[in-house]
């Protein structure tokens, strides 16, 4: 006899349907002695129903083993157990297996002594209990129901079921009958969006209010099947948080700490509790949020001012601690606790802007219009939203507070206005970028303190780069005066002006030197003087310094939680990895960039990561993405020339222009650029390639003077910067371009190591000898076409292939492979392998219910370039809709 006792919902049934399957497999028959197997109007008495099982029983016997199973065994009539005892007793000696289980929180019935009766009849095991589902099975489950993998809120909510199938299945099937999910994607959602958590629930005036109405039931449920002492315990910890301390909770009761140990140990046992340290700490969040809700209000914010009475009485206050439950009890108007609150906001602000602005927000409601602090709380709260990434929060919030009939703003309302202004400036506002040049200029000349934010919009934007290098150029000169984060601001304003005016070494002397004096961040953050040099980097060509210096802005962005820039290192990190030729990774990270910038409502890079992606498709020769992204550009980059993408801008309508239209309208692109003495040393510096290929194109286009103006420019700046490689390189490549000079050409050629400019190079010297020496030409684009198929320049592997053609060599369109790599299997012509990487992207989102508009925002193409791709996705896999795209689709 097996006997299994476990908690009801925990899979004692599915256990005997498993028993039962592995049984049959096994050659046993089986019957079932379960409650509703016997008749309610049928014989009642011992012997009467041993008529009944004996019978069948032997009957089975002749044909072999046999499982008898009796689900919950604590809930069957003693008679039906009299009679099991009495057939066990006379068919002992026979091949039968008895297999019973029962609620462990029913163990102490008249069944009990029954089945201990029983298993001195027979040999008997008394299984382990069914333990809790651990949290893969349990979300395995819900994935299961859904159809759907669960985010990370259904899976907290999963979780809190008490770990029993039971609860997983009624958690989930109530949130579906409910319609509080949806599934995007292949995740399974809450439809009102995403839960609080941490201190955001704290503070909440209804911390279970986001919970769906059927898991407050469930929970209100489970609750009240716990002792009234347990209950009493529960909430009055919940109040303390989702941990709390046995005596901080045995002072709330006024109890010693020995009479906690039976309610907790209650509580512990039905799942709502979980120890193992020096707290006990709630099982999980929704569990905390729907015990603390559960405690009428009146009663809460009373046992919140005890709370906070215990907390500020002790020599060690936790400051946090105290203002959360300070935001539910004081009362309005008092300035003390309005300024423990916002000190505790402001702690929290370097690593945790979340919790600062649910804590700033939160503690508003403890404020009258008028008193100076409910300014100075809306400044912390500004501050952290912005940091966050909810920047038209942050402008709502600050215009709310600056209102004008609100005369408490007075005292902090420039710093709350500056705030408002870098929210509207990270968003993209247009006005705010016209006039932020005019504010900072007029605080200079009035004396006022130099605000490091107001001068890093001025960094931001570069709409007024010469009142900022003016005010930079005041700071550095009076250091003394200043604070380090003002100083760093000043070296960065002074390293991007001595770039633009071709002075490098001043510009990395500068960039290292904001670098050096920058503090903690705790106030320069919108501007980490590291981008500054990772760019100026990039530009030079000296690119694992590049990479490491990403990587340690990243590292600074995540330790002090600038969720809202979190786009700009992928956006440094894109620009690399193109210029490393990894195609692949500057695409992934750009597409993230642009993920992550349109999250926190920050456009202000999507420019830089726009231009990536144009440069990737040009690069491999996919001009309808390539020209598509373009006009994107265009339209999101305001005309002129005082942008500061509006260089990149140019460079690359000259390149798209050149691959379409050729070489002459390449020139008529680029030329009021080249044309400008200032702009041409910064179209010159775009990258360590842009004077040969300006030279190279100018000279396509029969413009031989702007060519030598050009390489004229090109050699000034190595003379000026003899130390910098790339800059002295890219001269001697364009002079070597203008004269012909195929000896210096091939000297550039094989003392680089970059693969894409050694190819340019190879390509350059064939395009001497193209009317002179047919041998050599071809030699030479032969060497050109394996560098650029090496790093997937199709674009210009396609015209060296032309150029070849025209000399009567056809090359065949192959990829570089070592030698130890397989011979690689032509594309099929239909199927979904025939479909080309782009293609794949596309037909996968369309599969996923994106609609061509979707698809084109996700991928950074119009919605003409996705109905084209959709064009031939549907040829390729002979289908016709959409509807059989989402069917097929893996």
């Amino acid at each position: 006899m097996l006997v299994v006792a476990s908690p009801a919902g925990t899979g004692n049934t599915r256990l005997v349907a498993e028993g039962v399957a592995l049984a049959s497999a096994r050659g046993f028959s089986t019957i079932d002695l379960s409650l509703g197997v016997f008749p309610a109007d049928g014989p009642h008495s011992v012997s009467a129903l041993t008529a009944q099982i004996e019978p069948r029983l032997v009957q089975r016997l002749r044909h072999g083993p046999v499982l008898v199973t009796l689900d919950d065994a604590h809930r069957t009539p003693p008679s039906v157990l009299g009679a099991v005892s009495t057939v066990m007793a006379k068919l002992k000696g026979l091949p039968v297996c008895w297999l019973l289980t029962v609620h462990a929180e029913h163990f102490a019935t008249a069944a009990n002594e029954m089945l201990q009766d029983m298993a001195r009849v027979l040999p008997c095991d008394w299984l382990e209990p069914l333990t809790p589902l651990s949290d893969d099975a349990a979300f395995a489950i819900a994935a299961d129901l859904l159809g759907a993998a669960p985010d990370p809120d259904i899976a907290s909510l999963v979780g809190s079921a008490g770990g029993t199938p039971a609860g997983v299945v009624e958690v989930v099937l109530d949130l579906v009958r409910d319609n509080d999910v949806q599934v995007v994607g292949g995740v399974a959602r809450l439809m009102a969006g995403p839960l609080d958590r941490g201190i955001a629930c704290a503070v909440s005036p209804e911390p279970a209010g986001q919970l769906p109405a059927s898991f407050r039931r469930m929970m209100g449920e489970r609750l009240h099947g716990l002792s009234p002492q347990a209950q009493d315990v529960l909430q009055v910890a919940a109040v303390l948080g989702s941990g709390f301390a046995p005596e901080d909770l045995a002072e709330m009761l006024g109890e010693p700490v020995a009479v906690l140990l039976r309610p907790l140990r209650e509580a512990l046992a039905a799942g709502f509790l979980r120890g193992g340290g020096p707290e006990f700490v709630f099982h999980r969040e929704p569990v905390w949020r729907a015990v603390l809700g559960s405690v009428p209000e009146p009663m809460r914010s009373a046992l919140h001012r005890q709370t906070a009475t215990m907390l500020q009485g002790r020599e060690r206050q936790d400051a946090v601690s105290v203002a959360v439950h300070l935001v539910h009890c004081a009362r309005t108007g008092d300035a003390r606790a309005i300024g423990a609150v916002d000190e505790a906001a402001q702690s929290l602000l370097p690593d945790s802007p979340e919790a600062a602005a649910a804590l700033a927000i939160n503690g508003l409601r403890i404020t009258e219009p008028g008193e100076p602090n409910r300014t100075a709380l809306g400044v912390t709260a500004a501050a952290a939203l912005v940091r966050m990434g909810r920047l038209s929060q942050a402008v709502e919030l600050s215009r709310e507070l600056l209102h004008p009939d609100d005369p408490g703003h007075v005292q902090s309302a420039s710093v709350l206005r500056t705030w408002q202004t870098i929210a509207q400036m990270l968003r993209g506002d247009a006005t705010t970028v016209c006039t932020v040049g005019l504010e900072v200029t007029e605080s200079a000349a009035h004396g006022h303190d130099l605000s490091p934010e107001l001068l890093l919009l001025n960094i931001l934007s570069l709409y007024n780069l010469t009142a900022a290098i003016g005010m930079a150029d005041q700071v550095l000169a009076q250091s003394c005066q200043y604070s380090s984060d003002v100083l760093a601001a000043a070296f960065t304003v002074r390293a991007m002006a001595s770039w633009r005016e071709g002075g490098l070494d001043a510009a990395i002397e500068a960039a290292d030197a904001a670098v050096v004096v920058r503090d903690e961040l705790t106030r320069i953050w919108q501007s980490d003087p590291l981008w500054t040099k990772v760019w100026i980097l990039t530009r030079l060509g000296r690119l694992e310094e590049a990479l490491a210096a990403v990587d340690e802005a990243c590292g600074t962005a995540e330790a002090h939680g600038t969720g809202v820039m979190t786009s700009v290192p992928l956006t440094l990190r894109a620009a690399v990895l193109l210029a490393q030729g990894d195609l692949a990774a500057a695409e992934a990270a750009a597409t993230t960039g642009l993920a992550a910038s349109e999250l926190a409502e920050m456009p202000l890079f999507q420019p830089q990561l726009g231009a990536v992606l144009v440069l990737c498709a040009l690069r491999r020769g996919d001009l309808v993405t390539a020209t598509d992204g373009l006009r994107r550009l265009e339209e999101s980059i305001p005309a002129g020339q005082s942008h500061p993408c509006a260089v990149t801008l140019r460079l690359i309508a000259g390149q798209v222009a050149a691959a379409n239209d050729g070489p002459a309208a390449a020139i008529d692109e680029i030329r009021p650029f080249a044309e400008d003495p200032g702009l041409r040393v910064q179209l010159l510096l775009e990258a360590p390639t842009a004077t040969a290929w300006c030279v190279r194109t100018a000279m396509a286009a029969d413009d031989h003077a702007l060519a030598g103006l050009l390489v004229s420019t090109a050699e000034d700046l190595a003379r000026v910067n003899p130390k910098h490689d790339s800059v002295v390189v890219a001269a001697a490549h364009g002079s070597a371009l203008v004269k012909q000079d195929v000896a210096v050409l091939a000297e550039l050629r094989d003392s680089c190591t970059d693969p894409w400019t050694r190819a340019s190079l190879a390509e350059d010297i064939a395009a001497v000898h193209l009317d002179s020496c047919r041998e050599r030409a071809v030699e030479e684009l032969n060497r050109a076409l394996a560098g650029y198929d090496e790093i997937e320049a199709e674009l210009d592997s396609a015209r060296v292939r032309r150029t070849l053609r025209r000399l009567g060599v056809r090359r065949r369109r192959t990829t570089t492979r070592r030698a130890d790599e397989p011979e690689p299997e032509p594309r099929p012509r239909t199927g979904w392998d025939s479909l080309t990487g782009t293609e794949q992207k596309v037909a996968r989102l369309v599969a996923d219910g994106l609609t061509n508009r979707q698809v084109a925002k996700e991928l950074f193409i119009s919605p003409h370039t996705v109905g084209f791709h959709l064009r031939q996705i549907y040829r390729k896999l002979t289908i016709g809709s959409r509807v059989d795209l989402a069917r097929i689709a893996p």
